[in-house]
């Protein structure tokens, strides 16, 4: 069994919409370790949000809209996490194809929830819904699928039903599904975080 450190531990990030534009990225740390998922044409991935090159930051706002892009030397990376964009390749780093594939960035690991996304240093280790437990994961799934029109943030009844896993707390009331997300250890509060969700339909039912 793979030991339970910070590292192998899945963290809420984000909602789905909040990736769903290309080029559209959020990030966090875990520690010391800066992580950044990103849309780039389309697909979502993850990766240390460290340039492989100088090891500079690459995206330093908490989330945003922009390439993958470092902004020390210019460097840009692809879905795989390739340098791709180099400026003065010719001239300055004369990197071929097999060198530009040796300093394509660290992958982390993301995995969904309904439309929750989550994000976890370690590429192995435990699934999120093994770590999350069955029934959780399926309550949020479904929380998820059934509030998807995006609001202002809304005090909730208190009485409400809470669902607390990994950093994430969900309210959820007839109305609303109000998410907060904490940082994770070792990281600023600049990276918390929180949404409020209604349901698609006012009508519809608040799922069992």
């Amino acid at each position: 069994m793979a030991e339970d450190t910070p590292d192998t531990r899945w963290f809420f990030l984000c909602a789905a919409d909040d990736l769903a534009n290309p080029n559209a990225f959020v990030t966090t740390r875990v520690g010391a370790i800066p992580l950044v998922a990103q849309n780039i044409k389309g697909e979502v991935v993850a990766f240390r949000n460290v340039c492989t090159h100088r090891f500079a930051v690459i995206h330093d706002a908490a989330s945003g809209c922009g390439p993958l892009r470092c902004p020390y030397h210019g460097w840009s990376f692809d879905a795989a996490g390739v340098p791709v964009g180099l400026p003065f390749n010719p001239t300055d780093f004369q990197l071929d194809a097999e060198g530009r594939r040796r300093l394509a960035l660290n992958p982390a690991s993301l995995a969904m929830c309904g439309r929750l996304v989550f994000i976890r240093v370690a590429v192995e280790g435990p699934g999120l819904e093994a770590q999350m437990g069955a029934d959780v994961f399926a309550r949020l799934a479904a929380l998820s699928n059934r509030f998807t029109r995006r609001g202002e943030l809304i005090d909730l009844d208190p009485a409400g039903e809470r669902i607390e896993t990994a950093n994430l707390r969900a309210v959820v009331a007839a109305a609303a599904l109000r998410l907060e997300a904490l940082p994770p250890p070792g990281a600023a509060d600049r990276f918390a975080r929180a949404w409020t969700f209604h349901p698609a339909h006012a009508d519809a039912e608040t799922p069992a």
